[in-house]
């Protein structure tokens, strides 16, 4: 019974030094959530990652007017291919928005939302812990869910995601980001172009915290709908092991041409 004893102790320990090994020297999940900017980091040849918008909430007003809209379950896929290039295929299986007017009448819409299919690849190579990273992206949206979730046509989106990590503390992010973005009345296509930055703070080997901002300009027709938002981001995640993490944030509107404010949780996970 003893040499039993002794070997199962043996076998824990072991198993508890690999699980240690593991979180400590393989690479981190390097997940595109949560802030306002795009990291250049590609998914591993072999790997699949999910990064999920468990749900988020948009609350929009203006002349009397109020749009709160809810989006569950916002996922994206990324899928490593050749070490240096990712496959991306996303989609939203579930929004709901509520209209009031400023006469208080209100309208409510519960839709699927669109998919996206996109590539991802890498064009600058970090070497070591510091040091810069640069990607492109390209992502198209495939107009398969229905108004006001769906956009209502097709779009295409590309990025250009730098990311320059200053020391294993802190990382600085820039996405510009020029885009055939689709009409608010969901027929046709404007310009969108603008960038975003984020500063990222590691308070611990788990913890990350995220400040982030974003001007774009918005040429949609529609002179309502056009204008220079500008956003403000605040976000935290967490990683539990190198192939999860959880987050919570907060987007808020820097001026009037961009949504009031917007509160959202996620998940990222990589297999």
């Amino acid at each position: 019974m003893r040499w039993f004893i002794r070997v199962l102790a043996c076998s824990v320990a072991c198993v508890a030094s690999a699980a240690q090994a593991e979180d400590s020297n393989a690479d981190r999940l390097c997940s595109e959530r949560p802030g306002l900017t795009t990291t250049a980091c590609i998914t591993a040849a072999g790997r699949l990652q999910t990064e999920t918008g468990l749900a988020s909430w948009t609350l929009e007003q203006g002349d009397g007017e109020r749009t709160d809209t809810v989006l569950i379950g916002d996922t994206l896929v990324r899928y490593g291919v050749g070490g240096k290039t990712e496959l991306r295929l996303g989609w939203t299986p579930y929004g709901f928005a509520r209209d009031r007017d400023a006469d208080g009448s209100v309208k409510r819409s519960s839709r699927v939302g669109d998919a996206t299919v996109g590539v991802k690849t890498s064009v600058v190579e970090r070497k070591g812990d510091t040091g810069l990273a640069m990607s492109m992206l390209v992502d198209a949206v495939l107009p398969i869910g229905r108004r006001p979730i769906g956009a209502g046509d097709w779009g295409v989106t590309f990025q250009l995601p730098v990311t320059y990590r200053t020391s294993d503390k802190i990382s600085l992010q820039a996405t510009p980001i020029v885009a055939a973005a689709v009409n608010d009345d969901g027929r046709g296509r404007h310009s969108l172009y603008g960038s975003a930055v984020e500063i990222e703070y590691s308070l611990s080997d788990a913890v990350k915290a995220d400040l982030s901002a974003q001007v774009t300009r918005d040429d949609d027709p529609d002179p309502q709908v056009r204008g220079t938002p500008a956003l403000g981001s605040i976000a935290l995640s967490w990683q539990p092991s190198s192939n999860m993490q959880l987050d919570l944030g907060t987007n808020v509107g820097l001026n009037r041409a961009a949504p009031d404010v917007e509160f959202y949780a996620g998940i990222s996970h990589r297999f």
